[in-house]
């Protein structure tokens, strides 16, 4: 029993302690972004999804490196003040990084079995008047090319794009029936924009970060803005791409009507947001002239950072995790 006071110890002040901590520094530093933003698109920005899920992933990245380092047979033996009968190396570390994978593994399978029936369009039509046509639509685009899209009779949206790492647009086919070519192709490019900006992985990576994160609450209104700002974006990104404004336009206002007696699962990035005044910047923004598409180096800074956060407890003797070791051990001989 001894061996799980300190992987249950590291485990409880990470979730309980460095995560909300470093979720309110988050929520304060895009409180400031929202307030010093040029316009609502630019909060769709790579900075601002950097921000969302760094207090999450940073600290877990970490622990599972650090436990990793202190399991390894050179260093195991610095880690631990209490003798582990009959074992080699650091029980206590080795049950931390086992058990961390485990759960990790487990939420991430939990998080995706969960959203996975949502994503399954049923009534596909094959081959049909309407699958050429919008065949001959992606053919003809300059920038559809490669594009995987289904019509099925019974999508959950007018249009909207499933899948992590090979995505695809659904079209409803009540919507294709009902729409000219310019607003499909405005459609398409629309969702082009999110496949490009691997909208569906990210949106998924955010929400399994919020949702293991005990103070995911303080940032799931900015999750929210994040999401519909990229729908302008996507939206400002078609319009530069050859999708005409006026098309796009009343192809937004149609889905939203659509989805009035529906709703939309969150796992996938639509067309048609679900937030009024949401539709109607978007719509604005269509009417004012679309800025051009920006990107910034979130993406960058959150790679690197994460990077350095995995090799960090490689170098050195000491570390952070291994005094916090070290004093559980210290307790336990003191009190037990």
């Amino acid at each position: 029993m001894h061996e799980l006071l300190f992987p249950v110890a590291a485990v409880l002040v990470t979730f309980l302690v460095v995560i909300p901590a470093l979720t309110a520094v988050s929520r304060a530093v895009l409180a400031r972004r929202r307030a010093r933003v040029r316009g609502w698109a630019d909060f769709g920005s790579e900075n601002t999804f950097a921000w969302l899920v760094a207090p999450t992933l940073l600290p877990l990245l970490w622990l599972t490196s650090s436990a990793l380092h202190q399991s390894e047979g050179s260093t195991s033996s610095d880690c631990c003040l209490i003798e582990h009968a009959g074992t080699t190396g650091c029980v206590d570390s080795m049950l931390l990084l086992g058990g961390l994978l485990a759960l990790i593994i487990a939420m991430v399978g939990f998080r995706a079995w969960r959203e996975q029936p949502r994503q399954k369009p049923t009534g596909l039509i094959q081959d049909d008047a309407l699958t050429r046509r919008v065949g001959g639509i992606v053919a003809t685009g300059r920038h559809l090319g490669g594009l995987s899209v289904l019509v099925a009779e019974h999508a959950s949206a007018p249009v909207y794009t499933v899948g992590l790492f090979r995505p695809r647009v659904v079209l409803n086919a009540a919507f294709v029936r009902d729409a000219d070519d310019a607003m499909l192709r405005a459609a398409l490019l629309h969702e082009q924009a999110h496949i490009r900006g691997f909208d569906t992985l990210r949106a998924f990576i955010g929400r399994f970060c919020l949702s293991i994160n005990p103070a995911g609450r303080l940032l799931k209104a900015d999750f929210e803005r994040w999401r519909n700002a990229r729908e302008a974006q996507c939206d400002s990104e078609a319009v530069h791409r050859g999708g005409e404004p006026l098309a796009l336009a009343e192809g937004i206002v149609r889905a939203a009507r659509f989805q009035c007696a529906r709703l939309i699962s969150p796992a996938h990035a639509a067309l048609c947001g679900h937030d009024r005044h949401a539709l109607k910047l978007r719509l604005a923004l269509l009417f004012d002239g679309p800025p051009l598409p920006a990107r910034t180096l979130g993406h960058l800074a959150l790679g690197l950072t994460l990077a350095a956060f995995a090799i960090t407890p490689h170098f050195g003797e000491v570390g952070v995790l291994q005094h916090f070791h070290l004093e559980v051990e210290r307790w336990l001989h003191t009190w037990i």
